[in-house]
């Protein structure tokens, strides 16, 4: 399905977590957030929704800047001294110049979200230690005891998940046991109810609403078998997405509504 569906339904699985759990305001926000971005995380190992919108903006600033400090040196590289320094400025602007160039592939894309989930996993270490955290000379493996380890996890599985093929490791049941486990944690620490429910919701209404398609989902990826209910054909088939999607929100409304016994 497309980046659009898979957010509308995360966001609505959000919403029913917010009623079961009998949230407050702050806490249904946070429910329905969090469950619209989980739905879109399975498709960090392709040029999906998520993965523009982290990585856009970024590349796009790197790609300005490289561009600018490439045409300065270059125009710098006619007053050197000397003729070496001439053509090792020239060069460098040239190097820079090329940045633009390179970063515009879909591989550019997967190691910025890779970055970012090393950024995340600094200031896993960050908000542990301090500014003890810049002089470390050994691995904190203390970190992983610590209230800070589900932010570690998170941005392991950032950092990883866009260099699997898609639709391999990411649409499996391990990946959503992995998922469901950092959220887990994370509840258990920031004492923050409904933040498993509403990831593993919204992860789960990602391989769910895959499954409606003609190419399906491996739940036990490497392992068979292939499940599909061939209903949707990705990009093509756009209005019975939009009825999927309508289908959900009223079974969600009914929920709300009380309809259901529980």
């Amino acid at each position: 399905m497309m980046g659009r569906s898979h957010l509308a339904l995360g966001a609505l699985g959000g919403v029913a977590v917010a009623k079961l759990t009998e949230a407050d305001m702050m806490g249904g926000a946070a429910a329905v957030l969090l469950a619209a971005v989980s739905a879109l995380i399975p498709d960090l190992d392709a040029d999906g929704l998520l993965t523009r919108k982290l990585t856009d903006r970024p590349l796009r600033v790197i790609r300005l800047f490289s561009g600018y400090i490439g045409v300065i040196l270059v125009l710098l590289s006619y007053f050197p001294d000397t003729r070496n320094g001439q053509f090792l400025t020239a060069f460098i602007g040239l190097l820079f110049l090329g940045v633009g160039f390179v970063l515009r592939d879909n591989a550019s894309r997967k190691w910025m979200v890779t970055l970012i989930g090393l950024v995340i996993m600094g200031g896993a270490v960050y908000l542990q230690f301090g500014e003890r955290a810049l002089v470390l000379n050994r691995v904190p493996y203390e970190i992983l005891h610590s209230d800070y380890a589900w932010l570690l996890g998170l941005g392991a599985f950032i950092g990883i998940v866009p260099h699997f093929s898609h639709r391999t490791y990411t649409h499996t049941v391990w990946a959503l046991a992995v998922w469901g486990y950092i959220w887990f944690y994370a509840e258990a620490s920031l004492q923050w109810k409904g933040l498993f429910l509403a990831a593993s919701s919204g992860y789960l209404s990602h391989l769910l609403a895959d499954t409606l398609t003609v190419a399906g989902v491996r739940y036990l990826h490497p392992f068979p078998p292939l499940v599909k209910f061939p209903l949707i054909r990705t990009k093509k088939d756009s209005r019975k997405e939009t009825a999927v999607v309508m289908i959900s929100a009223v079974l969600v409304l009914l929920v709300c509504l009380d309809v259901f016994p529980t």
